[in-house]
């Protein structure tokens, strides 16, 4: 992966060139911030560039042998590490498991979306419904590997994804890999949570923090990778506030969330006015969405973000908000019915409704006795205070 091929980040990327060029590499680094500014793509194009047998001023030259091989994360001196859990493949019990298990998914996952979440993660190797986790046995074979030799290039890479996800006891095993390393090994940990990780682990590492893709960087890449219009790109850019992965996602979900407002915008009308008909017209409707049940949670996920919009447009006004153009003007006219008063029911009614459809009920009853709540909650009086 070459640092040109990485959205934005000029000035890190500079930074970390500069630490190459004059010798100074840290043996554990922190990568933090969050994935979709680019955390891992650029731990890796870092790696790489160290590697490259005949890098440039600017970047890895992209053909050496090295390069060939991290292209494709295969390099022998280039090891992952990253939390995982049993899936209909593996059979063997979790704590024999180790990253080898699942490291042809890795590298096909991550050459597909290298700006991956933990979500993607789960969706990849098919344990959406399992916390994944590095277990102890993880920081053994860490340990083991590091331990050899290098095959081909000066310096042993390990890049740790996600270390939020270490138990306690492989947290104390990889602690002892940074105080103690072998000659010659660079650790870089990729996280996105400092607070979740050992304080004596990040006061052993040197800290890169990832900032926030500039809007302009994000806008550019929407237009030319997914032929979005101008306007368009612009909108997801700003409402992605730096995450790439974020933008490519709204992207993806734009034409279903259009389902969605119109859906939304329905519901609560026929709620508001108690129009029995309506509401049962609208339960038909939502209960045969074309995407069956998966659809209906997002649309559950995509009420509670119009809910949190109404509660920022009232009590923070609009230096928070995130929704623009027909959306933002409708939520201007709902935004005075969600308040401090009926905010915490609203919530609980639609994240209850979110798990019933998870666990297979029946969509129209859950749908028909949601309608019947709201039309009393959206009648809920915000309270007045006289000074």
């Amino acid at each position: 992966m070459l640092f040109k091929d990485i959205v934005g980040q000029e000035e890190l990327k500079s930074r970390l060139i500069q630490l190459v060029n004059k010798g100074r590499i840290s043996h554990a680094q922190l990568f933090l911030g969050k994935m979709g500014y680019g955390s891992l793509p650029l731990a890796i194009a870092y790696a790489q560039f160290i590697s490259c047998e005949n890098r440039g001023a600017e970047d890895s030259c992209g053909s050496c042998p090295s390069c060939l091989k991290f292209n494709k994360l295969s390099h022998p001196d280039l090891h992952f590490s990253f939390p995982f859990n049993k899936n209909e493949k593996v059979m063997d019990k979790l704590e024999n498991v180790t990253s080898d298990y699942f490291i042809a998914d890795w590298r096909s996952t991550v050459l597909e979306k290298p700006y991956l979440n933990i979500d993607d993660w789960h969706s990849a190797i098919d344990i959406d419904q399992k916390q994944s986790i590095i277990t102890v046995n993880e920081s053994k074979a860490i340990a083991k590997k590091l331990s050899l030799k290098s095959y081909e290039s000066e310096y042993k890479f390990l890049i740790l994804w996600m270390p939020e996800k270490l138990r306690a006891e492989a947290a104390n095993k990889m602690l002892k890999l940074i105080e103690e390393p072998e000659e010659k090994t660079l650790l870089i940990l990729v996280a996105e949570d400092a607070d979740a990780l050992l304080s004596t682990i990040t006061s052993r590492t040197q800290l890169v923090r990832i900032p926030p893709i500039q809007s302009e960087k994000i806008k550019d890449y929407l237009i030319e990778n997914k032929q979005i219009e101008e306007q368009q790109a612009e909108k997801f850019a700003q409402l992605a506030q730096g995450d790439l992965k974020e933008a490519i996602d709204l992207v993806e979900r734009s034409e279903e969330d259009e389902l969605f407002f119109e859906l939304f915008k329905r519901w609560m009308r026929a709620c508001y006015k108690a129009d029995i008909g309506a509401m049962s017209e609208w339960v038909e409707d939502a209960s045969r969405s074309p995407m069956g049940r998966e659809s209906q949670k997002r649309f559950l996920i995509y009420a509670l973000e119009i809910m949190r919009e109404g509660i920022l447009i009232n009590y923070a006004g609009d230096q928070l908000r995130r929704m623009i153009g027909e959306e933002q003007a409708f939520m201007q006219n709902f935004a005075p019915f969600v308040h401090s008063e009926n905010i915490v029911e609203i919530s609980e009614l639609l994240n209850t409704a979110h798990y019933h459809i998870s666990r297979n009920a029946y969509s129209k009853i859950v749908f028909m006795d949601m309608s019947m709540k709201f039309a009393n909650l959206l009648r809920v009086k915000k309270r007045t205070f006289v000074s």
